[in-house]
């Protein structure tokens, strides 16, 4: 038998934990072609307590096996009927809000320094067709603002870090793997996150355009010096 225990809150509505299926019903006897029947009662111990401290104390019961066989088995407890009222003083966790404002306060200079890298990158990617040297700067600023990503713990941000990579591969002639790697990014894109994404989806169709352009190039390239 396990202790029924049963939750006030400030709206008066119950929240009961390990309430067994409800079989409460028990046929005493019978005369005279007649039923009589009785709800079957049981031992309550109420208590109104704090909410922060009822809080603890609900933790201790659910949790603690030795409190709960000594309010059931010594006390013959049955029901615990733990009234929540208001705590008089609100506790602040400073503890939990110094944790807290130090991860948005990183998290926001994380979002301008990718802000700031974005917009480098993408002015050496628009030399990176001219200028080889632009191109690998292009790609060393991704690689800068995937590892951000990583940290950031945002996979659709780093999906896009590799697009961008991607795009320094195909200015520097590595063909090859800037089609692996944008395949893998639209296999994740059109996944289970695409509808969380659309942009990433269109993001790897124009860079895979701009990868068979590529290849038509190259390929017209090869023809006119066999030509000759």
């Amino acid at each position: 038998m396990k202790l029924i225990v049963c939750v006030c809150d400030y709206s008066r509505r119950r929240h009961f934990y390990n309430r067994p299926l409800p079989d409460r019903i028990q046929v005493l006897s019978s005369g005279e072609g007649n039923n009589q029947a009785k709800i079957k009662t049981v031992r309550r111990l109420q208590l109104e307590l704090d909410a922060v401290i009822g809080n603890y104390v609900l933790r201790e019961v659910l949790q603690q096996q030795v409190l709960h066989d000594l309010l059931l088995h010594d006390l013959g407890v049955q029901l615990l009927w733990l009234a929540f009222r208001p705590p008089e003083r609100l506790a602040i966790d400073y503890k939990w809000a110094d944790m807290l404002a130090h991860t948005i306060c990183r998290h926001i200079e994380l979002e301008q320094l990718m802000c700031w890298l974005s917009t480098l990158g993408g002015g050496y990617s628009a030399l990176g067709d001219q200028f080889e040297g632009c191109a690998q700067a292009a790609g060393q600023i991704s690689l800068q603002q995937l590892t951000i990503g990583l940290r950031l713990g945002d996979p659709f941000v780093q999906a896009r870090c590799k697009l961008y990579y991607s795009i320094s591969l195909i200015q520097r002639g590595q063909l090859r793997r800037a089609k692996f790697l944008i395949r893998a990014q639209y296999r994740f894109a059109c996944g289970e996150h695409k509808k969380h994404d659309r942009r990433l989806v269109h993001m790897c169709l124009g860079i895979w355009q701009r990868l068979c352009y590529e290849y038509e190039q190259r390929q017209r390239r090869r023809l006119i010096g066999k030509s000759k």
